[in-house]
Protein backbone atom coordinates (compact mmCIF):
# COMPACT_ATOMS: atom_id res chain seq x y z
CA UNK A 1 0.00 0.00 0.00
CA UNK A 2 1.40 3.33 -1.02
CA UNK A 3 0.71 6.47 1.02
CA UNK A 4 0.17 9.72 -0.82
CA UNK A 5 2.26 12.16 1.25
CA UNK A 6 0.91 15.06 -0.77
CA UNK A 7 -2.26 14.77 1.33
CA UNK A 8 -0.24 15.61 4.50
CA UNK A 9 1.94 18.34 2.99
CA UNK A 10 -0.49 21.24 3.62
CA UNK A 11 -1.29 20.42 7.28
CA UNK A 12 2.39 19.74 8.07
CA UNK A 13 3.44 23.11 6.66
CA UNK A 14 0.72 24.84 8.69
CA UNK A 15 1.82 22.98 11.83
CA UNK A 16 5.44 24.02 11.23
CA UNK A 17 4.41 27.66 10.86
CA UNK A 18 2.34 27.57 14.07
CA UNK A 19 5.17 25.91 16.02
CA UNK A 20 7.65 28.47 14.66
CA UNK A 21 5.44 31.37 15.75
CA UNK A 22 5.00 29.85 19.22
CA UNK A 23 8.77 29.41 19.51
CA UNK A 24 9.41 33.06 18.62
CA UNK A 25 6.75 34.28 21.08
CA UNK A 26 8.28 32.13 23.84
CA UNK A 27 11.79 33.45 23.17
CA UNK A 28 10.55 37.06 23.24
CA UNK A 29 8.66 36.48 26.52
CA UNK A 30 11.70 34.90 28.19
CA UNK A 31 13.97 37.71 26.97
CA UNK A 32 11.61 40.39 28.31
CA UNK A 33 11.30 38.68 31.69
CA UNK A 34 15.10 38.64 32.06
CA UNK A 35 15.29 42.42 31.51
CA UNK A 36 12.78 43.34 34.21
CA UNK A 37 14.05 45.43 37.09
CA UNK A 38 13.71 44.40 40.70
CA UNK A 39 10.31 45.39 42.06
CA UNK A 40 10.49 43.96 45.55
CA UNK A 41 13.01 43.77 48.35
CA UNK A 42 15.19 46.22 50.16
CA UNK A 43 17.26 46.95 47.03
CA UNK A 44 14.28 48.87 45.62
CA UNK A 45 14.44 51.29 48.56
CA UNK A 46 17.71 52.90 47.47
CA UNK A 47 16.98 56.46 46.36
CA UNK A 48 13.54 56.51 48.00
CA UNK A 49 12.62 59.45 50.25
CA UNK A 50 11.77 58.99 53.91
CA UNK A 51 11.11 60.83 57.16
CA UNK A 52 12.99 60.48 60.45
CA UNK A 53 10.65 59.05 63.14
CA UNK A 54 13.14 58.70 66.01
CA UNK A 55 16.36 60.75 66.16
CA UNK A 56 19.27 59.35 64.18
CA UNK A 57 22.27 59.64 66.54
CA UNK A 58 23.49 57.99 64.26
CA UNK A 59 20.99 55.09 64.69
CA UNK A 60 17.25 55.53 64.82
CA UNK A 61 14.06 54.88 62.86
CA UNK A 62 12.83 56.23 59.53
CA UNK A 63 9.59 55.81 57.64
CA UNK A 64 9.93 54.92 53.96
CA UNK A 65 6.92 54.09 51.78
CA UNK A 66 4.72 53.84 54.87
CA UNK A 67 6.97 51.33 56.65
CA UNK A 68 9.24 51.88 59.65
CA UNK A 69 12.87 50.85 59.24
CA UNK A 70 15.92 50.86 61.48
CA UNK A 71 18.37 53.32 59.98
CA UNK A 72 21.87 54.72 60.31
CA UNK A 73 22.69 58.26 59.24
CA UNK A 74 25.52 58.62 56.71
CA UNK A 75 26.14 62.14 57.95
CA UNK A 76 25.32 64.23 60.98
CA UNK A 77 22.66 63.36 63.54
CA UNK A 78 19.13 63.95 62.25
CA UNK A 79 16.04 65.07 64.16
CA UNK A 80 12.45 63.81 64.06
CA UNK A 81 10.62 65.01 60.95
CA UNK A 82 13.70 65.64 58.80
CA UNK A 83 13.55 64.43 55.22
CA UNK A 84 16.06 61.73 54.24
CA UNK A 85 16.98 59.64 51.19
CA UNK A 86 17.94 55.97 51.39
CA UNK A 87 21.56 55.59 50.25
CA UNK A 88 22.04 51.88 50.94
CA UNK A 89 21.03 48.83 52.91
CA UNK A 90 22.74 46.52 55.38
CA UNK A 91 20.55 43.50 56.07
CA UNK A 92 17.42 45.06 57.65
CA UNK A 93 18.99 48.44 58.40
CA UNK A 94 18.83 51.32 55.94
CA UNK A 95 21.65 53.81 55.43
CA UNK A 96 20.20 57.28 54.93
CA UNK A 97 21.43 60.79 54.26
CA UNK A 98 19.72 64.14 54.69
CA UNK A 99 17.61 65.05 51.67
CA UNK A 100 19.00 67.96 49.67
CA UNK A 101 16.95 70.28 47.45
CA UNK A 102 18.65 68.72 44.44
CA UNK A 103 17.19 65.29 45.33
CA UNK A 104 13.76 66.10 43.87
Amino acid sequence: MLVDYALFEGPLIALGIVLGILLVISIVAVTKSQKRTVTAGRETLIGRPGVVRTPLKPRGTVQVDGELWNAISDGPNLSIGEQVVVSGTNELTLRVRKKEETDD
